[in-house]
């Protein structure tokens, strides 16, 4: 196990990362961060999930910490937000290397809630990535509103409806894939009472009927009733999921 920071080019903002190479592996599995619960102490870096690593020996896993949680203690999530920069193409172009040396044939990007948004947005700036992303924020103008308060206040120093009109790409999937020229597989897995579900929904039936953006590999949306609301599946089901995508082609 591998802890490393890399400099990604956004003054105080270094990218944290945790990973494991394995012997003949060709499959990259990169673990998106989580938000900070209420009632879990903020820490920076966190490594969301590492303790799955071990369920994937034929695989490389990689942990990487949500960059600007170190910007400010109050903040849960910073749904790689930032003024100026595109932190996500940063963070793709950081692994690129990495991917590169090892030769992968495949990388999939897993997380849940902000998790699942920031894996949408990689796989769409990472080549070869698909994107397993549960209960994902979709628009993140729509998300909690104590959530964008905090990322307006001590990441944008601006409301979101003016980042939007200069960085639509960071707000919102749909831009994020426009931006990048491609719809990369994925699978996104909800369930009709998520709060972000009529949008998971209508993002899926807009890349459907989408010709003017090149769609590559296969996109699925999987409704479940494992769990209901805004909850992440079982780590078994979680692993399933994981292990089809890194088993088979995009």
């Amino acid at each position: 196990m591998i802890d490393s920071q890399i400099d990604i080019g956004i003054d105080g903002l270094p990218l944290h990362t945790r990973f494991v190479e394995r012997d003949s592996a060709s499959t990259l599995l990169v673990l998106m961060p989580s938000a900070v619960g209420g009632d879990t102490a903020h820490r920076h870096p966190a490594y969301a999930r590492w303790q799955w690593a071990d369920h994937f020996p034929h695989a490389h896993v990689m942990a990487i910490a949500d960059p600007a949680m170190g910007s400010h203690e109050s903040l849960r999530g910073a749904w790689y937000m930032h003024a100026e920069a595109d932190v996500i193409t940063a963070i793709a172009a950081a692994i690129t290397p990495i991917v590169d040396r090892l030769q992968v044939d495949r990388v999939v990007a897993y997380g849940s809630s902000l998790g699942g948004f920031g894996a949408l947005a990689l796989a769409a700036a990472l080549p070869r990535t698909t994107a397993i992303a549960e209960v994902p924020q979709i628009d993140f103008a729509r998300w909690l509103g104590s959530a964008k308060v905090a990322v307006e206040t001590h990441i944008l120093g601006d409301d979101l409806e003016s980042h939007r009109t200069r960085h639509p790409h960071q707000v919102s999937v749909e831009a994020r894939f426009l931006a990048a020229g491609r719809v990369p597989p994925y699978v996104i897995v909800s369930n009709v009472l998520d709060h972000s579900y009529r949008d998971q929904l209508e993002l899926h039936e807009w890349v459907c009927r989408q010709e003017d953006v090149p769609r590559e590999g296969r996109h699925e949306l999987r409704i479940v009733d494992e769990a209901l609301g805004h909850g992440p599946l079982s780590l078994a089901s979680a692993r399933a999921l994981i292990e089809e995508r890194l088993l088979v082609a995009p």
